[in-house]
């Protein structure tokens, strides 16, 4: 019998491939390259789906002014926003590791801020920011600011940029399956 183009045998293994050949890899954990796999599906989808293959801040100010609150959503985002308060604020001071993110001009860093250290708590300005943090993170994931070397460490930050994708989906999409 002729192998079919779907055979698993002939499908291309991106992870073998990496491992094999990128510095760096062999120690990473199977799960942070599936965390990091499954980022990319998610804002793959976010992007086309909700931004229109056009991701940026003005888009998701967009997507997030008419986004209708629900118990699901309030719930992912409080727990999102504990998670990122966690990792980035400490004494209502924002701790270094924030400057990882990389903020450029017009990314809203200080609205990022406000609500982190919770002087803003409207849930529209709340989705906002978190969608900032994962756009911050997908970019500098994508454009190699986050190293392989790091990715073990970025795991948790990078999985909790996807909670919050995937409800952002689940939120604004007629295109699910119900």
């Amino acid at each position: 019998m002729k192998a079919s183009p779907t055979n698993s045998k002939s499908m291309f293994d991106g992870e073998s491939w990496f491992r094999q050949n990128i510095r760096g890899t062999l120690q990473l954990k199977s799960k942070t390259i599936k965390i990091v796999a499954g980022f990319t599906l998610l804002w793959n989808l976010f992007e086309g789906f909700l931004c229109e293959n056009n991701a940026n801040v003005s888009t998701f100010e967009d997507i997030t002014q008419d986004l209708k609150s629900t118990p699901k959503l309030e719930k992912a985002v409080s727990k999102s926003i504990t998670f990122y308060r966690a990792r980035y604020v400490q004494d209502q001071e924002m701790k270094y590791i924030f400057n990882g993110l990389c903020f450029r001009n017009g990314d809203r860093k200080e609205h990022v801020k406000s609500v982190l250290k919770g002087d803003i708590f409207g849930i529209n300005d709340k989705v906002l920011a978190l969608l900032i943090i994962a756009y911050r993170i997908r970019n500098n994931l994508f454009h190699g600011l986050k190293s392989v070397y790091n990715w073990d460490d970025q795991a948790k930050n990078i999985s909790e940029a996807s909670r919050i994708l995937s409800i952002i989906l689940e939120a604004k999409g007629d295109y699910l399956i119900r």
